[in-house]
């Protein structure tokens, strides 16, 4: 851009400018580290239904409450989406899952925290449920099936629990919606 390349007396702003030629680089360099959005975490989230069209849910303890989710996690850098599901649903459940069906993204954000998580859902297609099991996160309770009755009355986050009724439901959901944070 032309601000990019401008270049500007170093003596009034001297730690803006690049040391060697004087130009804006370091600055756009400073603000971009500032205002980077690395603290978004895109936890993916995948859907499981059972054989009988219950949903699976993991339980987590952290932070001294226990509360359910579906499995899924943190993507790694440079890790394609439907990896990081395979690869989280393998390691909370050893269950394995090579299909993905996506079904909507939802986020949730704490701007004076600087906390922003984004929550793509797909669906696990097929699951290899014949060795399901707890893995080794000690955040890890446990896990169950839920049918829709059951999942309306528990603690689930992200709090999609209205547009799990309605995929519950065979209906369609939003495919973007931000959800309010919850501490």
């Amino acid at each position: 851009s032309a601000i990019k390349n401008q270049k500007f007396p170093v003596k009034e702003f001297p730690s803006f400018f690049c040391p060697q030629c004087r130009c804006l680089n370091r600055l756009i360099g400073e603000l971009m580290t500032e205002f980077n959005p690395t603290f978004v975490r895109i936890r993916v989230t995948v859907l499981l239904r059972g054989a009988d069209g219950k949903f699976c849910f993991v339980r987590h303890h952290k932070d001294g409450r226990s509360y359910w989710l579906l499995p899924g996690g943190g993507q790694n850098p440079f890790e394609p989406l439907e990896e990081a599901a395979s690869r989280e649903v393998q390691e909370e459940l050893n269950v394995k899952v090579t299909k993905f069906k996506f079904i909507a993204l939802r986020e949730s954000m704490n701007v004076k925290e600087k906390k922003h998580i984004q929550f793509p859902i797909f669906e696990g297609i097929d699951p290899d449920f014949s060795r399901i099991g707890i893995g080794n996160d000690t955040r890890l309770e446990g896990f169950d099936f839920f049918n829709s009755e059951e999942f309306m009355n528990i603690p689930i986050y992200p709090t999609i629990s209205s547009d799990l009724l309605k995929l519950s439901q065979s209906a369609q959901i939003d495919l973007f919606r931000t959800l309010d944070w919850i501490p």
